[in-house]
């Protein structure tokens, strides 16, 4: 098979699904091929010997890696974060069809949540069967950490990730909790595969002599290793340090890695004066099994949340693999874990003083009972969550899903125009989110000024005829005043057009909320202009086939004269424009519109250039062509 692996993060960055991943592949005779970004993880700026460029070839270890732009950030700035994200998926997006080669099976690295874009836009490119490998569940994860709060962002990353979970071929999930968190979103039980992770073996093997120190031989160390973020919550585990300064003297608490919040738990322990903490730097994972060998306990720990329940860090796998007693402080799936593999304790989560039970009672156990443990959980990991068990699986599942997509080419002949339609919606979904990711400061100086000029309402609501002719609501930019007679009849629409918002509809700017109805579902990037449902009655037969798809942000009719034309000749090119679409049309259609916005060619800001006064028009008997 040719295996494609898509994933934001790959070697040299930490990923445990990285190169070992793709070798181990390979060594089944697979070719395999990497689709990833410039290496900026966990840092935020890029790895030495790397610069930014449109794309870079790269072969490591035989594998062919692609790798694309992204902006490179890792801080606690939401706004970052988004950029990082979005700037990934839309370059792996539009760069990806070219770079790679077509492959039998795509394999998706999750998280981001955005990698489902490129996903989708490479599964119907290369008609390719995708893998999702679940290893967050966002929006959940973003929430818990406090990185995302606005509620109607979270609702359109969720319903992103549920448009991905029914699009994808198979789903891997890493917990039962995980399944069962998707099976209660709706994905088919049928199409989930739980795979345990596993870890880097080669590099945590504890061989070799480690390379710095983490305590006297009189301390107790308890070993903190991976990152220190938002989500591990290790506040707790500085005061459980503080309680065993008192009651275990000869426990000492290491922290080793980086992370968001490693420099503010850092200056909190100083500030707490705990003598027994110690925080070291990042190390290479290639040194980390014979610093994990050095510590008495190896200690897990999240915050207490109900999305950590069904989650198992990966750190478990590896401290599981270097065979030392372990603490979980982690409730739920990954105590289950534990108690099945008999390496440990489990205290609970965000409870300092369990924490400091938990060490009191290792401590306690005694040499001989630690090794004990220590060898049940590295002979746990080899039967259970090796990567040979783990990377078979893999290996059987991209068998079945390639299997099972050759059984499927005859129907997909003749399902050419749905393929085509998930194309177009899932493009709809990219260019509007990255139109209103980049335009966020021109929507944000326009809704102020509209404010400040026209007052509130900043936005014109109005019901329209979309797919089907079900009702939408349509929003835009406000252009008129609310200038109303002495009896508080509105004022005709000419009156009340103001200069600005003359200016508005003259630059298109109005039109740019109309990206939040096309991720809504409600529009699309092309498509027939929405009029007024009081036309509705008024169609011709031919006229309706623009109600078989969803209603346009342009079309056609806006760049063959846009406002300027007849309405009998916008109306032909709706028609025209439904019965030859194509995404070659659509891109051209584009392209079209942004010159002509650029120019502003074509348009009458009169408002009555935008709709009919279906009384006039009646009068004159030309509704909308001669004989209706």
């Amino acid at each position: 098979m040719r295996i494609l692996i898509l994933s934001q993060w790959f070697d040299p960055e930490p990923n445990f699904k990285g190169l070992a991943f793709a070798r181990k592949l390979a060594s089944y005779g697979h070719t395999v091929e990497v689709l990833t970004g410039f290496p900026n993880y966990p840092g935020g700026k890029l790895y030495p010997g790397y610069n930014l460029r449109p794309w870079k070839i790269e072969w490591m270890d035989g594998i062919r890696v692609c790798r694309v732009p992204l902006y490179p950030s890792h801080d606690r700035s939401a706004v970052h974060r988004i950029l990082n994200y979005f700037s990934f998926a839309v370059a792996s997006a539009v760069l990806g069809p070219a770079l790679v080669h077509r492959p039998d099976v795509i394999y998706v690295y999750h998280p981001p949540g955005t990698i489902g874009l490129p996903a989708l836009v490479l599964r119907h490119w290369f008609s390719a069967p995708i893998v999702y490998d679940v290893q967050d569940l966002w929006p959940d994860t973003i929430v818990a950490t406090g990185m995302l709060s606005n509620r109607h962002a979270i609702g359109l990353l969720d319903r992103l990730c549920r448009f991905v979970y029914r699009q994808a071929d198979r789903i891997v999930v890493l917990s039962p909790g995980f399944r069962s968190a998707l099976i209660a979103r709706g994905v088919p039980a049928s199409k989930i595969d739980m795979i345990y992770n596993w870890c880097d073996e080669a590099g945590i093997e504890p061989s070799g002599a480690p390379p710095i120190s983490i305590g006297a031989p009189k301390d107790f160390t308890v070993l903190f290793a991976g990152t220190m973020g938002i989500a591990q919550g290790l506040d707790a585990v500085l005061e459980a340090a503080r309680l065993c300064r008192e009651t275990i003297p000869q426990a000492r608490f290491v922290f080793i890695g980086g992370g968001i919040e490693r420099d503010r738990l850092e200056r909190k322990a100083n500030d707490m004066r705990l003598d027994n903490v110690g925080f070291l730097p990042r190390q290479p994972m290639a040194a980390m099994g014979p610093i994990l060998g050095l510590a008495n306990v190896l200690l897990v720990h999240l915050k207490n949340d109900p999305l950590f329940r069904i989650t198992i860090p990966g750190k478990t796998q590896a401290y599981l693999a270097a065979g030392r007693p372990i603490l979980m402080g982690v409730n739920g799936d990954a105590a289950d874990l534990m108690n099945r593999s008999g390496a440990g304790l489990l205290c609970d989560a965000d409870n300092p003083s369990s924490i400091a039970e938990g060490v009191r009672r290792l401590f306690e156990a005694g040499p001989d009972q630690l090794e004990a443990m220590g060898c049940a959980g590295r002979a746990f990991y080899k039967r259970e969550l090796s990567m040979a068990v783990g990377v078979a699986k893999f290996e059987a599942l991209f068998q079945q899903v390639c299997a099972a997509r050759g059984r499927g080419k005859a129907d997909n002949a003749s399902s050419t125009v749905d393929v085509g339609l998930s194309l177009k919606r899932l493009l709809d979904i990219a260019g509007a989110a990255s139109a209103l990711l980049f335009l966020s400061p021109v929507l944000a100086a326009v809704a102020i000024a509209v404010r400040l000029v026209l007052g509130g309402p900043v936005l014109f609501r109005q019901t329209r005829p979309g797919h089907l002719a079900n009702p939408f609501i349509i929003y835009k930019f406000r252009t008129m005043s609310e200038a109303a007679d002495s009896q508080g009849i509105p004022l005709s629409d000419g009156v009340r057009l103001h200069p600005f918002g003359a200016f508005l509809r003259r630059t298109s700017l109005d039109e740019l909320p109309e990206f939040w109805n096309v991720l809504r579902g409600d529009m699309s990037l092309v498509g027939p202009r929405p009029l007024l449902m009081k036309y509705l009655p008024f169609y011709t037969e031919e006229e309706r086939i623009r109600f078989t798809v969803r209603p346009g942000v342009t079309g056609l009719a806006q760049v063959k004269g846009r406002n300027q034309a007849s309405w009998n000749a916008r109306l032909r090119h709706d028609a025209a424009y439904v019965r030859n679409r194509s995404l070659l049309l659509d891109f051209k259609i584009l392209w079209m519109t942004l010159a002509k916005v650029v120019k502003c060619e074509h348009v009458i800001v009169d408002p009555r250039s935008a709709m009919l006064d279906l009384d006039e028009e009646r009068a004159a008997g030309t509704m909308f062509h001669s004989g209706m």
